[in-house]
């Protein structure tokens, strides 16, 4: 229920943004709006404003719609009780409008989704976040960064030439270069040194069963010290006096690196005693000694557990900007996302990206509800990302997109005709097809995940 409601919300939020781009642009050139409409189908609610333009609620909360005064809604919006002269269509339809003002009309929806995402980015920016820094934990054995002697506690400074300043930002830039051969990352070792790595990343063409394309490479965030969170009741922890936010910082006298080794050496001692270094929150230091219990995994396997809940803190770093400089974040980031999903578009179409990327409704229900238990900021910065992908989608030269309008009036720009009814008759359909071709993939992908 949660993924449903919060895919409601989230397309509705980019809907709402991208018709009133189309709406406020078609206002500004003199088109008549004859109706604002949230939602297809059945109209649950309206109210006519002073300008004639009727404001709708509908019954299907899956996308919207602007309808503008032209030769194909005339006769439509005459059927549903709206009445427009002769005079009114001459001066105020869209179909008599110059090439340039049509065209400014039908761009600024996809341009509103990205200013949507400058807004969110900048927003953010000016509030400020901790994020995870690019400093990376020991390479994975047999990893590309393990051959490429990628050290602990190494940070990463740029991927192809974009500079990257949190783990997030560097995951991204990987995701963008996914199906590509030759991808150049720099690094920065604890002593201001340089080390220069390039990275193939052709072999990850399709969708990642398991994390992330980041992760494969063996590019970790690093995180410190092992942090006791919640202890079972009546458990070896508990028997052994650990306390949430206890710090563990040696197992049988051994320094603990990070939080995977531990939990792996404590699984591999089923029924053992195992001797913990403790610190607590005040700094204070003691040893406990706990016994892991056997407990049998659905494979029929045996690991030992202590019963308590483990982690660890990666470094965190404070990213705040003032007013002009939160902007440039926005409009930076922004094209961050540009770039990263154009190149995803791009590798998909010549091959080296496979279409297993590109997800249906049910999927971005999924994540828009774990988004949304994650909190606000967690949040938005999806509402971001998916507002740049909309309005790339958008553009996409493609009959019944945005971009298919696009192409045809530059199209009219070159030869100084307009299509022909039957062109356009044939391009809708074309364009029909592909946006239920999309639609069918996506939804595919989708069952494949879950059935998975």
């Amino acid at each position: 229920m949660l993924a449903l409601l919060a895919f409601v919300l989230t397309l509705s939020i980019l809907v709402l943004i991208h018709e009133w781009g189309h709406y406020i642009v078609a206002r500004l050139c003199g088109v008549r709006v004859l109706a604002f409409s949230l939602g297809f189908g059945k109209v649950l609610a309206k109210y006519t404003d002073r300008r004639g333009c009727e404001w709708r609620l509908s019954a299907i909360p899956f996308g919207g719609y602007v309808m503008m005064l032209e030769k194909d809604s005339l006769q439509k919006a005459e059927s549903q009780g709206i009445r427009v002269s002769q005079e009114e269509f001459e001066r105020q339809s869209f179909d008599r409008k110059s090439l340039w003002q049509r065209f400014a009309v039908v761009f600024a929806g996809p341009l509103m989704n990205l200013v949507l995402a400058v807004v969110i980015y900048a927003g953010i920016a000016m509030v400020g976040t901790y994020e995870p820094s690019t400093k990376l934990a020991e390479a994975p054995a047999s990893t590309q960064a393990q051959r490429a002697g990628v050290e602990e506690g190494w940070r990463v400074a740029s991927v192809n030439g974009s500079e990257v300043k949190t783990f997030n930002e560097l995951r991204l830039q990987i995701v963008g270069y996914q199906g590509e051969r030759d991808v150049r990352v720099v690094f920065v070792d604890d002593g201001g040194r340089r080390h220069d790595a390039v990275f193939d990343l052709s072999q990850y063409s399709g969708e990642l069963k398991q994390g992330d394309a980041a992760s494969h490479l063996g590019l970790i965030p690093y995180a410190g010290a092992v942090m006791v969170g919640e202890v079972e009741k009546g458990s070896p922890a508990d028997a052994a006096g650990l306390k949430p936010g206890d710090t563990i910082f040696s197992l049988e006298g051994r320094p603990v690196k990070n939080a995977r080794a531990f939990i792996d050496e404590v699984r591999a001692s089923a029924g053992k005693s195992i001797e913990l270094g403790l610190k607590n929150a005040q700094g204070a230091k003691r040893y406990a000694d706990v016994v892991p219990v056997k407990h049998k995994l659905e494979d029929g396997s045996e690991i030992g557990r202590i019963g308590a809940v483990l982690g660890a803190m990666p470094e965190f770093v404070l990213t705040r900007e003032g007013f002009f400089g939160a902007l440039g974040v926005g409009l930076e980031k922004t094209w961050d996302m540009v770039e990263v999903t154009g190149r995803v578009l791009k590798n998909m179409v010549i091959g080296n990206a496979s279409t297993d990327n590109i997800s249906g409704p049910l999927m971005i229900g999924d994540v828009a509800g774990q988004a949304v238990q994650f909190g606000l900021l967690s949040y938005l910065l999806f509402l971001a990302m998916l507002s740049v992908n909309l309005g790339l989608l958008n553009l996409v030269p493609i009959p019944m997109l945005d971009g298919g309008h696009l192409l045809f009036f530059i199209i009219e720009m070159i030869t100084g005709r307009k299509p022909g009814p039957k062109t356009l008759e044939i391009s809708q359909k074309i364009g029909l097809l592909f946006v239920l071709f999309l639609f069918a993939l996506g939804m595919t992908n989708d069952l494949t995940r879950i059935l998975s």
